[in-house]
């Protein structure tokens, strides 16, 4: 196998997946970790060629920059994971420190004592060592939505760090020739292997922030901007979710429509952005009251929802008549401002339907309203 060509062929796939890379960074809607996937992949591209200068340059740039940029685009490309997955286990000294010390043995491998099987070992053991590292990042991250690309890419990160270990193993016991252009079969397969997962390695990251970006797409869209809550778009898939398996599993569920009263003069005699502090205030107030089974959205202007799983009537009032309290307990509002609130409750009956129970809960929120406000409704089956 003609070792030139192949890191000819290689350099040539690099410059694809880099012009990939520029045109999605340069897109309106460049993935999250792009630009780190990019630098890595040029250190790759400028390593590979460098490498494959061997015999036409100088060998300081081809063995020690050369590999220094290969092992660079593997620090890279663990910058643009942490990016990913949002991880802040970042550990630049101990990358630092490891390119030191390769540099100084492959200073030393080249110059002092010349051994190519000894450069393979330093090189290799580093490029395990990296990849280990980031697979330890991906397996030890806590992010659900992101779970299967992220076992995957620490799947084939592994498989790299196997590769790199047996061909250390490879090296020490059938060493390559001196000028690496002319390796064996042996070492020309392990070279082929390497490149085909390198490729691998950085499919896999793409695939990563893909999934990343849809994630974050999917919570913008089923997120209401100003609190965080839920929006109602969101809540009314989770509605239907929940009623399909209220349906086959019997469990009760109530929903909770909840609407501050005299929101309008709030906003006409304060600004809205008084109006907006209050809004915010009171998402902060129903978040830190929702049970973990629980959800809560915010619907529409001053309206909010909640759904409460397992719940009969009895326990809908008794969470309605506690969410009332506290919201008109509710201090250092701006201008000393007041809340009260009506809620209307609706417990899914076997006849309703969706729409059905969010017009149950929203008549007997406006039957509080017509009753004085800052009152609890419940809705007849």
């Amino acid at each position: 196998m003609s070792m030139r060509l192949l890191m000819t062929g290689y350099s040539l796939a690099l410059l694809a997946v880099l012009l990939g890379c520029v045109i999605v960074a340069r897109s309106r809607y460049a993935y999250r970790g792009i630009h780190w996937l990019t630098a890595s992949v040029s250190a790759a591209l400028i390593g590979v060629a460098l490498v494959d200068g061997r015999g036409l340059i100088p060998d300081f740039a081809s063995i020690v920059l050369g590999n220094e940029a290969i092992l660079a685009s593997f620090v890279l490309l663990h910058q643009a994971i942490l990016v990913i997955v949002r991880s802040r286990r970042s550990y630049p000294g101990f990358s630092q420190g490891l390119a030191a010390l390769v540099c100084a043995a492959l200073m030393y491998f080249t110059y002092s004592a010349p051994d190519i099987a000894s450069r393979i070992v330093v090189m290799s053991a580093a490029v395990a060592l990296q990849c280990a590292i980031s697979a330890w990042v991906l397996l030890t991250t806590d992010e659900p939505a992101l779970r299967s690309p992220m076992r995957m890419l620490a799947g084939v990160l592994i498989s790299f760090q196997v590769l790199e270990i047996a061909r250390i193993v490879a090296a020490i016991l059938r060493p390559p020739p001196p000028d690496i252009m002319h390796a064996d079969d042996v070492h020309s397969f392990f070279m082929l292997l390497q490149c085909i997962m390198g490729l691998a390695n950085m499919a896999a990251v793409l695939w990563l922030a893909l999934c990343s970006q849809r994630d974050d797409l999917h919570a913008m869209a089923f997120t209401d901007g100003l609190t965080g809550l839920m929006n109602r778009r969101g809540f009314d898939e989770l509605l239907e979710r929940e009623i399909q398996r209220s349906q086959y599993g019997s469990e009760p569920i109530a929903l909770l429509l909840i609407d501050l009263d005299h929101f309008k003069a709030i906003n006409d005699q304060f600004g809205h952005q008084t109006g907006d502090e209050v809004i915010r205030c009171m998402s902060k107030l129903l978040h830190a009251q929702t049970r973990a089974a629980d959800s809560v959205a915010r619907y529409g202007g001053e309206e909010f929802v909640m759904l409460l799983r397992g719940s009969q009537t009895g326990h809908a009032e008794s969470v309605a008549e506690r969410l009332r309290n506290q919201i008109a307990a509710i201090e250092g509002l701006p201008h000393g401002i007041c809340l009260t609130a009506s809620i209307g409750i609706a417990v899914y009956g076997p006849d309703d339907t969706i729409t059905s129970l969010v017009k149950r809960s929203d008549d007997a929120l406006y039957r509080s309203k017509r009753l004085g406000r800052n009152r609890v409704s419940t809705a007849t089956v």
